[in-house]
């Protein structure tokens, strides 16, 4: 890689590591949180809801304004602008005020994905291998959110993880004012391709994808909520003396490390098969995981959780693969900030129904009615498979 393309994988690898933190560091918290505010798991959700509509909401709008301008200044904007109410997390007394704030980070947070995709897809040369790093890093960030998150908050206070993150975002923030301007960064409406206009139009792949990724959203979030306290319930070694929380997050990062590997291999694949049969199979395997994950205790769940991690995070090369061949040059940004509002925005409603489900049934619960949205986002892509035999030709 050039000098300028290290800089702008540098930038973005660290930020799609730190997106993530700020997504899971409420998760391996709950437990202590609860106990602050006096609250139950359906306020928890509430606020993981509130904080995840904004950062899919708010890519849309941010994809919008990727396709405009360099969308590296988008990125030095969400790390200022999330890294200061972080910070001020140390000020919240009530749990509306930790709400605020935290849809505050998620309003920012979400101009990330839009214009970190943009912006590889835009200055990178071998893009395969710049999706490939970007992917693994954000794959890192929500595989050791919920040990690094446990850690220090059981050390030092659960708001400290918030004022840590932030610091970090503030600071990478001033890395991003180091780099030297680049000679795309004026003029970046890209013309649209007259012999992709030209293309004969159908949508209806391009629907059937944003439902697929609508349901894996919900399975996400439900499952991300949740996972770090029912590992802490579920798993009991006694050659292991740990805290719950400490234990919950600790083995959720070991099994969520899988991920990478996830990444890593459906990259690979995407460049020799036909992307939406890969995509097929990993939402079908990962349905059976999420099941086995209601079930099973121990080191049984332990790989239950690592085979799902790794089959979800599998998908996310092939989605933004699909975005690329299914949507013209000057659509990729609008085409990325609906991706993520679907998973994000739209898929956040699981964290608030799967609270109500924790209080309710337990927290086995939300693994079953997961794996059923699982389900469904696997038949939907069955049905991507069977219908887009020549999407490249097709959608413009």
């Amino acid at each position: 890689m050039e000098k300028k393309e290290k800089s702008i994988m540098g930038l973005t690898t660290s930020s799609h590591f730190l997106v993530h933190l700020f997504e899971g560091v409420l998760p391996p918290l709950i437990p202590l949180v609860m106990l602050e505010f006096n609250a139950d798991y359906f306020h928890i959700g509430l606020i993981v809801s509130i904080f995840s509509y904004a950062f899919g909401l708010f890519a849309i709008p941010a994809g919008i304004i990727s396709d405009r301008i360099y969308p590296k200044h988008l990125i030095t904007i969400f790390l200022l602008c999330a890294g200061i109410p972080a910070i001020a997390v140390f000020k919240a007394t009530s749990i509306l005020g930790y709400g605020i704030l935290m849809g505050i980070i998620g309003i920012f947070a979400a101009i990330y994905h839009p214009a970190a995709n943009t912006l590889i897809a835009r200055s990178i040369k071998k893009k395969g291998k710049g999706f490939g790093l970007h992917g693994i890093a954000g794959s890192l960030g929500v595989a050791s959110a919920p040990a690094i998150s446990a850690f220090i908050g059981t050390a030092a206070g659960w708001r400290t993880p918030h004022i840590i993150y932030g610091a970090i975002g503030i600071a990478i923030a001033v890395f991003s004012f180091t780099m030297k301007k680049d000679n795309t960064e004026s003029g970046t409406d890209i013309e649209p391709d007259k012999t992709e206009e030209k293309k004969k139009k159908s949508y209806y792949p391009l629907i059937l994808f944003f439902l697929t990724a609508i349901f894996l959203g919900l399975t996400y979030k439900g499952i991300m909520t949740f996972l770090p306290i029912y590992m802490g319930e579920n798993v009991h070694f006694n050659f292991i003396k740990s805290n719950k929380i400490a234990l919950g997050g600790f083995v959720t990062t070991l099994a969520l490390l899988a991920g990478a590997v996830g990444q890593y291999v459906s990259g690979k694949l995407t460049d020799k098969y036909p992307p939406e049969k890969i995509y097929f199979f990993t939402v079908l395997c990962g349905a059976v995981c999420v099941f086995s994950i209601a079930f099973t205790t121990n080191f049984a769940l332990i790989l239950s959780a690592m085979f799902y991690a790794f089959f979800y995070f599998s998908v996310q090369p092939i989605q933004n693969y699909i975005i690329s061949v299914y949507l013209p040059v000057h659509r990729h940004g609008i085409g990325y900030g609906i991706l993520f509002m679907m998973t994000f925005g739209v898929g956040s409603t699981a964290a608030l129904i799967s609270g109500y489900m924790a209080d309710k049934f337990g927290l086995a619960s939300i693994f079953y009615l997961m794996g059923v949205c699982y389900t469904i986002a696997a038949f939907i892509a069955y049905l991507l498979y069977k219908t887009s035999k020549n999407p490249r030709s097709e959608v413009a």
